[in-house]
């Protein structure tokens, strides 16, 4: 997978961990799944606030050659990819700033899609949307992407977690995880793809009532 594709499975241990806790914040789809846990010793959070500091540094120049060059597509869309890289990383050294991070990506990526209808750039918005709190947005742009690629995986796979954590809808996660199965590139991605459904068919048979309501938080709070 490319370096954009690869997001999709970023955190998945953190979700696997966090899947059943209904409820719990989003915190943990930060993390990176190739970055063992952190040891919280002194030389690896100097080093993150450092990356941290350097990302707002680009963030910062990126959006003066923005308004020196507003129709700048490939920028814009550069822009949003590091505001949404900002927004992970806040997690660990700054997180008050995780939501404005995303929220500023939803902005960039929104100038971009004015143009250009890429479902990866949909996707990316409509992650960043669910990760600052506009659970409209992401739905909303999720099912726009489907429309455009209905065997897009990313979207699949990235609208199941959304429907799992913001909605606590666990059969709807598992059937957009069924439909990413077959579209899987390595045994890697499957087994873990598997194992979300595992995880998330667990947590549906726990919500199972005697009148048969299989979501009764959604029934009885929204």
């Amino acid at each position: 997978m490319n370096k954009k594709s690869q997001r999709i499975f970023a955190g998945i241990l953190a979700v696997l961990v966090s899947i059943a806790m209904v409820g719990s914040a989003f915190i943990g789809y930060f993390f990176d799944s190739d970055t063992p846990l952190p040891n919280t010793g002194a030389y690896s959070t100097a080093n993150a606030e450092a990356e941290y500091q350097a990302q707002k540094l680009r963030i910062d120049a990126m959006v003066e050659q923005a308004k020196k060059d507003p129709e700048n597509v490939p920028l814009q869309t550069a822009l949003g990819n590091e505001y949404y890289n900002a927004g992970m990383s806040a997690q660990t050294v700054a997180p008050t700033e995780i939501q404005e991070n995303f929220k500023k990506a939803v902005e960039a990526y929104q100038k971009v899609l004015k143009t250009n209808k890429d479902p990866n750039i949909i996707v990316d918005m409509a992650t960043s949307a669910f990760y600052s709190g506009d659970y409209d947005l992401a739905e909303k742009s999720y099912n726009e992407a489907l429309v455009i690629k209905p065997d897009f995986i990313n979207a699949l796979f990235n609208y199941g977690i959304f429907l799992s954590q913001a909605k606590q809808d666990w059969a709807g996660a598992i059937n957009q995880w069924q439909k990413a199965l077959p579209l899987t590139q390595n045994s890697s991605e499957k087994e873990t793809i598997e194992a979300m459904i595992s995880q998330a068919q667990s947590q549906l048979n726990a919500n199972q009532t005697t009148d048969g309501v299989s979501n009764p938080i959604l029934k009885n709070g929204e």
